[in-house]
């Protein structure tokens, strides 16, 4: 979001690693889900880390360990993508990008509460995810 908001605009190394972090944090949420939901063994999340990525083999290890017993390490990459969905639908019958502005400062009034409560909120009753 910082990125489209034109932060650092032109710095490609700066792009570069704001889009490797959301890789890795892509890698996470899919490891998360696979080791509790659909069977994925730690080797497989280790290989994961490594091919997709990019990580060492020490860290992929450490990162394929951690998703065994904390597979909240998914939550970066779920609010983001449960924000950006609730700043496009708010956004979308106020101006679109143009909107961004505003819908920040209303997002942030609320502090930190769950996000679906922050959506239901500034959406109104019926401010389902989808």
């Amino acid at each position: 979001m910082m990125w489209d908001m034109g932060l650092d605009s032109g710095n490609e190394e700066s792009h570069i690693g704001q889009v490797y972090n959301a890789l890795y944090r892509n890698v996470r949420l899919i490891s998360a889900i696979g080791l509790h939901t659909q069977g994925m063994t730690v080797a497989e999340s280790e290989r994961l880390f490594r091919e997709e990525g990019f990580t060492s083999a020490g860290e992929a290890r450490q990162q394929a360990a951690r998703g065994t017993y904390d597979p909240a390490y998914l939550n970066y990459t779920m609010g983001k993508l449960m924000i950006r969905k609730l700043r496009d639908d708010w956004s979308a019958s106020r101006g679109g990008k143009k909107a961004w502005r505003e819908f920040h400062d209303e997002f942030l009034k609320y502090g930190g509460p769950p996000i679906p409560m922050v959506r239901q909120q500034m959406m109104g009753k019926d401010g389902s995810l989808f």
